[in-house]
């Protein structure tokens, strides 16, 4: 019976979808409206199971009702789940960061550029941590050894290209372009969960932003906490906080804020993900 079970499991390894049957699907113009900086990235994540493959709307229907099928089938024999994936993400990232000069990239993403073992680097702060940047890795101090592959892609993506000067004007995720896909997923796994967290903690909130973020005021806004977290050193976000109110009936309410030339510094994937690392940071804290 193990031998069978074996053999159905090899069938399945020589028939896996990988990244670039799916990529050889979609329109290979790297538009960017499914929230990717590439149809290759797009791909790499929809078959980790990390991205939906709805979210690109150039993809024919009966093309991607099939993928979906088999994708469904494949996720749920644990083929091809996240470290495949995001090893293939980081491979491309690192071929596409070796077409810029880091020198001539530095100063816009707020960098130093250096020389790490005689290959051209750039050194930022992450979360308020040091990093060093080559090609092939990121590496230096405590914190990089901790750093999980897709941190890795989310800082290559801020590195590529380098990033705008922010405009100052805040905005919701609803006001950026091509987001719709993504208001959803911010909504259920950053703004809900630490609403429910800090309900009826809001006073809690000064002490458990220290080390992560700072209180802000935000002029003509009626809430009851405002905090700015600063990412990357062109990347910043704010989250505003509405506390419960048992007598009228409202809970507490959470919306977070980005500068509005946001998507000149991360894709949306990436900048969901950096949202998401605040907010964990944020829910230990608050426990």
């Amino acid at each position: 019976m193990k031998d069978t079970e074996n053999d159905e499991h090899r069938k399945k390894l020589d028939r896996r979808l990988t990244p670039i049957d799916l990529y050889k699907l979609t329109r290979k113009d790297n538009c960017g409206e499914c929230g990717f900086e590439s149809c290759l990235a797009f791909s790499t994540q929809v078959v980790v199971g990390q991205a939906n493959i709805e979210d690109c709307p150039h993809l024919d229907k009966k093309d991607s009702e099939a993928f979906s099928s088999r994708l469904a089938d494949q996720l749920d024999a644990g083929i091809g789940v996240k470290r495949e994936g995001f090893e293939k993400a980081l491979q491309f990232l690192r071929r596409e960061i070796l077409k810029w000069d880091f020198r001539s990239i530095a100063e816009s993403l707020g960098a130093d550029f250096l020389e790490a073992d005689n290959k051209p680097a750039l050194r930022f702060k992450y979360f308020g941590s040091e990093v060093v940047m080559t090609a092939e890795e990121i590496t230096e101090g405590a914190l990089s050894e901790a750093l999980n592959p897709y941190e890795k892609i989310l800082l290559y993506n801020y590195a590529i290209g380098g990033a705008a000067e922010p405009a100052g004007v805040w905005v919701g995720m609803e006001s950026l372009p091509n987001s719709v896909s993504k208001i959803k997923s911010l909504r259920s796994h950053c703004q809900e969960p630490l609403a429910q967290k800090s309900a009826g903690k809001i006073e809690r909130l000064q002490s458990a932003i220290v080390g992560i973020g700072r209180q802000v005021s935000i002029s003509g806004a009626n809430v009851e906490f405002a905090a700015e977290f600063q990412i990357l050193p062109k990347l910043a976000i704010r989250i505003l906080w509405w506390d419960e109110d048992q007598r009228e009936g409202f809970q507490t309410e959470t919306k977070f804020l980005f500068d509005s030339k946001v998507l000149e510094v991360l894709d949306l994937e990436s900048l969901l993900f950096a949202c998401e690392q605040v907010t964990d940071r944020l829910m230990d804290a608050l426990r």
